[in-house]
């Protein structure tokens, strides 16, 4: 690929954190959820083909993969085609969710989707092109922490980018138009789909907009909405990484759609103390302080506990966390078993995670609550 640039594009992405209600959320309730301050940087470069080549090229350096690779993008449009096939047979129950197992899975298939979101003569203009993307992640991968929600919203919206589908509008917090927000929106769900089977569309709308968020469900639409980010929050909140779990998260959310669809009365109930935790952490954040934030997270690790993707070794350390006189909480899907769970949600009345039984060979994840979401490092793609 050594043609002529004629279009770039530098961007980031936030990581997120579900504060309160996972899973639930995926069945109709709602949710407290905040961009955290790791974040996944992507940089596009659209070039002229190289030679007389009548289609482009794709490059994709994904460095803290190893992996440096180049496709055509017919074979990019066929991997993403054979993993749409794959869920939607899964969505039909068909066949049992199985995602693509390459480490470069994820970016291909949210280039494949942008590509499928542009109109065709968009498309085509850009599939005439050869394209090189760059990520780096801060966002830690298998923590719960959004990683991949933010390479998918990265992905798709550099592509659309470098495609000339962004308008940049002044004063805008992320420098683009509400429609191609929710085209970015809408295409990064379904790359999620394509890896996780049923996501609830919460990751990729936190790390898009950033912020500490309400998410309910209206309809058949996610509607986001701005909380207060009181000024014992930053403080009483600390995350810490349990390590990756011993499950995708693909795995856990299928397993929970089982349990649902085995026991749907018992397990509505369980989504429904998840909704009433949501409720009271929301309220502690409006009105109230860190003790109700603290009971608020008490409860709903008791109601994950028995949805069953709090593994006993993790429900041990929370214990631990609790026996000190704190609460705490797995953040997103949780596992099935093993020894780890992701992220921990963890308030610990005042005591350094270190001196919490428990809790002191684990890895804090420094990163401020309530990030900005997606961020065009400029005005979106620079014409050259």
């Amino acid at each position: 690929m050594t043609g002529d640039v004629v279009a770039a594009v530098r961007l980031s992405v936030p990581g997120k954190v579900i504060l309160m209600g996972e899973h639930a959320a995926v069945y109709g309730r709602s949710a407290v959820v905040a961009a955290v301050g790791c974040r996944l940087a992507v940089e596009g470069n659209l070039k002229l083909p190289a030679g007389k080549e009548e289609s482009g090229r794709v490059r994709l350096d994904l460095p803290d993969l190893g992996i440096d690779e180049e496709h055509s993008w017919g074979a990019i449009d066929e991997f993403t085609a054979r993993a749409r096939r794959r869920w939607q047979a899964f969505r039909r129950r068909e066949a049992s969710f199985r995602p693509a197992d390459e480490l470069s899975a994820l970016v291909r298939i949210a280039v494949g989707e942008a590509l499928a979101s542009l109109p065709a003569l968009a498309a085509s203009n850009l599939t005439g092109q050869d394209l090189e993307l760059r990520l780096r992640s801060g966002v830690p991968v298998g923590a719960g922490l959004g990683s991949s929600a933010a390479a998918a919203i990265g992905v798709v919206a550099a592509v659309r980018s470098l495609a000339g589908a962004t308008r940049p509008v002044p004063g805008h917090g992320s420098d683009v138009a509400e429609d191609e927000l929710v085209a970015i929106e809408a295409a990064a769900l379904e790359v999620e789909r394509r890896q996780h089977g049923f996501p609830s569309g919460i990751d990729s709308g936190t790390v898009l907009r950033g912020g500490v968020l309400l998410v309910r469900r209206v309809g058949d639409e996610l509607r986001f909405d701005d909380l207060p980010r009181p000024e014992w929050l930053s403080g009483a909140v600390e995350i810490l990484d349990s390590g990756t779990p011993g499950q995708t998260t693909g795995a856990v959310v299928t397993a929970v759609r089982r349990r649902y669809d085995e026991e749907p009365e018992r397990t509505a109930a369980v989504f429904d103390r998840i909704e009433a935790a949501v409720e009271s952490f929301r309220a502690a954040l409006q009105d109230g302080g860190p003790r109700d934030a603290a009971a608020a997270i008490a409860e709903g690790h008791c109601a994950l506990v028995e949805l069953g993707v709090v593994p006993p070794a993790v429900a041990r350390r929370i214990a631990s966390v609790e026996a000190a006189g704190g609460a705490a909480k797995i953040s997103g899907a949780g596992a099935l078993a093993g020894e780890s769970a992701g992220a921990l949600i963890c308030m610990l009345a005042g005591r350094p995670a270190g001196t919490v039984d428990g809790l002191s060979d684990l890895e804090p994840v420094d990163v401020a609550i309530g990030a900005g979401g997606l961020r065009f490092e400029g005005r979106g793609a620079d014409r050259l």
